[in-house]
């Protein structure tokens, strides 16, 4: 009797005793209203800002090569030696000719100087004295030729070094030690200074005409700030501004060419790199957003998981407008000050309790929300 009655207790017990349901922690944020700027998106071509292609500026063999192919060069630095002794040539016979006409102009000088107080004193006739003093000009003349000639012959001596034209990096040299080069018909290499990069993209035609509708305060803000995204999703840190508009659009493609400036410290962005230009379409004042991983698709509608009053998941339908940065503007089914679900997801279920972490501070949060429910 007594294990019997010991027995109903125990069952007794057990059925009457109420389990606590589990309690699962998210991390949320709460809903704010805020100012938002929509971005508009292009694909963006990057180029050096200062770039230039190197030729040979008389005919020769190149004798050497004085850079490293890829390195960084400095304006004025000597980059390829090609022969020059037909221009030594060339100099020399240029220096004997301005030897020659100096001379002729001193002695034209003289002959003026002697002639002068001859003809002071009716000793010589005076069409002699100014044979003597129109050719001393000729020769003064002359030797003003034979000087530029000679500076001319000297400058051409002088491409036999080629030296870069800006500071920069210099890429793959396009011409081997021993090759013969003609006067601007094979590009040598080429630099490029990215110190400052320059992105072309272009709008549509119907882009441009919203553009144009702007406020001039929105246009102002359309044309600084710019952002550019690199290929790894990454946000360049500095910002650019539009430098330059095409004349025209385009009647091919019915688009407009617009190229967009940035700063490149360190040049981290190469020449030849493509981007994603992203400029201020419009300002949403007060607008509702919420993370994109908090919004859940299902066959064309928008739901968010909402914590109720009392700590329980309640799935909600939302009206979805643009997507920002990652971001979604809520056009209804929202409300600031509501709380939404954005970590943990996978695992909610509509009604079910949980506990409401701050976005990002789930660790500590989590163990001791976990030790709360365990009862440790």
């Amino acid at each position: 009797m007594p294990a019997a009655l010991a027995m109903a207790l125990l069952a007794g017990c057990g059925t009457g005793a109420k389990r606590t349901p589990p309690v699962l922690p998210v991390e949320v944020i709460t809903v704010a209203a805020q100012d938002t700027s929509l971005y508009s998106e292009y694909i963006g071509d990057i180029r050096a800002a200062n770039e230039v292609a190197i030729y040979p500026r008389i005919n020769g063999v190149v004798l050497r090569r004085a850079f490293a192919e890829g390195t960084m060069v400095r304006e004025g630095q000597l980059l390829f030696e090609i022969e020059a002794r037909e221009y030594v040539s060339a100099r020399d016979v240029a220096l004997a000719n301005v030897a020659a006409a100096e001379a002729q102009s001193s002695r034209a000088n003289e002959d003026v100087a002697r002639y002068e107080p001859l003809v002071a004193a009716d000793a010589i006739a005076g069409q002699v004295y100014d044979n003597a003093i129109a050719t001393s000009k000729a020769a003064a003349a002359q030797v003003k030729a034979t000087r530029a000639a000679l500076r001319n012959a000297e400058i051409t001596l002088s491409y036999g070094q080629v030296r870069a034209p800006i500071s920069g990096r210099i890429g793959k040299s396009a011409v081997s030690d021993g090759q013969l080069v003609a006067a601007g018909q094979v590009e040598l290499a080429r630099i490029s200074d990215a110190g400052r990069i320059e992105v072309y993209f272009s709008p549509s035609e119907s882009e441009l005409l919203s553009f144009s509708r702007l406020s001039p305060e929105e246009k102002a803000a359309a044309q600084t700030g710019i952002k550019l995204v690199l290929a790894d999703g990454e946000v360049l840190p500095q910002t650019g501004t539009i430098d330059f508009a095409d004349r025209a659009v385009d009647p091919a493609t019915g688009s407009y060419r617009l190229r967009a400036v940035f700063p490149n410290p360190g040049m981290a962005v190469l020449p030849g790199q493509f981007g994603r230009v992203q400029i201020r379409a419009q300002l949403r004042k007060g607008a509702v957003t919420v993370p994109d991983r908090a919004v859940v698709e299902q066959f064309g509608s928008y739901f968010v998981m909402v914590v109720g009053k009392d700590k329980k998941a309640e799935q909600r339908q939302i009206k979805v407008g643009a997507q920002v940065a990652g971001e979604w503007i809520i056009e209804g089914g929202l409300k600031p000050g509501e709380q939404i679900i954005v970590e943990g997801l996978a695992k909610v279920q509509p009604g079910m309790l949980v506990e409401p972490l701050p976005l990002g501070k789930s660790k500590p949060y989590a163990d001791a929300a976990m030790k709360k429910v365990l009862g440790n």
